[in-house]
């Protein structure tokens, strides 16, 4: 803490500055106030049709699901109706965009950082050339992100694939469903490599109720951990059976054992670990899950389910976040430059970014370059390209902990009771993932690869 302190001293002002700063606090973050107000209360969207005539209601919350269905000309109708509504306010999204991204470039050159990104990056100890490497590494990788695309397009039979068919699944979802009990035992045996305590926590956890489990009238969607120093981190979810509900058990059970293990080894003002290292410990066990689940599966539709699951996540948190990075990092530069925030330069820029990470099988439509402006993130500057390093070192761990490496066991729960007490490249070094090289995401990738190679051989069994 004290060295934090330190590290921060050249980039803090006088009282007066600060207090100065601290008045403007309200009206610096009102460009994403305004964003956020335009997008999920002003703007309403043109009802779509599906394939039998059927209309269906479009907003913010259920777009995904839609692109997601099986019913191509429902996501074509959703798709293009979704991102009209954003054309239409493009120059507002852009005018408040170029102002959050103004605010960072001002705050970061009073406060003596060498750019916004600098400034960002600085409170977790992060150097600029881990975000640079992430970005080369994944761009080396690309050929592997093309062949997705490839595969995507033959296993949905289309001709053309658009930006529409990104979402949908490889494979109608295995039907499988699953008890809240049989939920339990998956992820329990899922977690086995981590050791009997770890297993023994879990167990705990079940039996003490730390879970909220089902739907409720006026609860809220999604799921988290959470709790305070001296309670017990609990976990709410909506639980409806399928494998992305105990996928997403074994997810907030990684948060929750990270947090009590921080919270049981570390002081109060050392237990709260950083964003840079808050989804790893999730991660893994989802990955421990789905490794698991496909040694037992011996039939193909459904170990295509799973393969799928997996290749998801990688698209959509290293390759999809990693362009986000690039995205954030190309504005605030040609702000920096003194070029002009944009709609059109906007557009141009995320358009041609789509272009290199789907390569020439995918055919680009003109709404495409409208989607940076629904990205909530952007408004948080550099925060996204944590996901993807969270991603590649919950690979990186997976791996090593399936394949016995020695000490990887030993080395990750250490690694999960260090709470805030360190650096997090540090934290993540002492467990045997090094981002100061590009190991970790080549690893990560290549895993990639790997399960594309998994999907393909078990096509050939269908």
């Amino acid at each position: 803490n004290m060295q934090k302190l330190l590290d921060q001293k050249p980039h803090v002002l006088s009282a007066k500055e600060e207090a100065l700063l601290a008045a403007f606090t309200e009206t610096l973050g009102a460009p994403s106030k305004i964003s956020e107000s335009l997008q999920d209360a002003d703007m309403t969207f043109e009802s779509v049709t599906d394939s039998n005539g059927e209309i269906h209601e479009l907003n913010q919350s259920n777009y995904i699901l839609l692109q997601m269905s099986e019913d191509r000309t429902l996501r074509l109708n959703a798709f293009k109706s979704f991102y009209k509504g954003f054309k239409q306010h493009i120059n507002t999204f852009a005018s408040t965009y170029n102002a959050c991204i103004k605010e960072a470039v001002a705050e970061a050159q009073v406060r003596h950082y060498e750019s916004s990104r600098a400034m960002s990056m600085a409170y977790e100890h992060v150097p600029g050339v881990v975000y640079d490497s992430l970005v080369d590494t994944v761009r080396k990788f690309m050929p592997e992100m093309y062949r997705y695309v490839r595969l995507r397009k033959q296993m949905l039979g289309l001709d053309e694939l658009h930006y529409y068919d990104v979402y949908t699944p490889l494979i109608a979802g295995s039907s499988k469903s699953y008890t809240y009990e049989e939920a339990q035992q998956m992820v329990l045996d899922a977690v086995t490599p981590l050791g009997e305590d770890y297993v023994n926590r879990v167990k705990q956890a079940y039996k003490d109720r730390w879970i909220d489990v089902y739907p409720n009238n006026g609860k809220r969607g999604g799921a988290f951990s959470s709790g305070t120093y001296d309670s017990n981190p609990y976990i709410l979810t909506s639980f409806t059976g399928t494998l992305d509900s105990v996928s997403t058990i074994a997810h907030e059970m990684g948060h929750s054992q990270h947090t009590w293990l921080s919270n049981h080894t570390q002081t109060p003002q050392n237990a709260d670990y950083t964003l840079f290292v808050a989804e790893v410990a999730s991660t893994v066990n989802e990955n421990l899950l789905v490794e698991q689940l496909l040694q037992k599966t011996t039939e193909p539709k459904e170990r295509l389910a799973l393969l799928n699951h997996y290749l998801e996540g990688f698209k959509g948190t290293v390759y999809r976040q990693t362009m986000f990075a690039e995205f954030e990092r190309d504005a605030h530069a040609m702000a920096e430059r003194g070029e002009a925030i944009t709609a059109a330069s906007m557009n141009t820029l995320y358009k041609n970014l789509i272009k290199d990470y789907f390569g020439e099988d995918l055919v680009i439509d003109d709404e495409v370059q409208y989607e940076w402006a629904r990205i909530p993130h952007f408004y948080r500057p550099f925060y996204v390209y944590k996901y993807a390093t969270s991603y590649c070192a919950a690979v990186a761990l997976s791996e090593a902990i399936l394949n016995n490496e020695e000490g990887a066991v030993k080395k990750y729960l250490e690694f999960l009771s260090m709470g805030g007490s360190a650096y997090p490249l540090d934290e993540l070094k002492h467990a045997g993932v090094d981002f100061s090289t590009p190991e970790p995401v080549s690893r990560a990738l290549t895993k990639f690869s790997q399960i594309l190679d998994d999907v393909e051989e078990t096509l050939k069994k269908l």
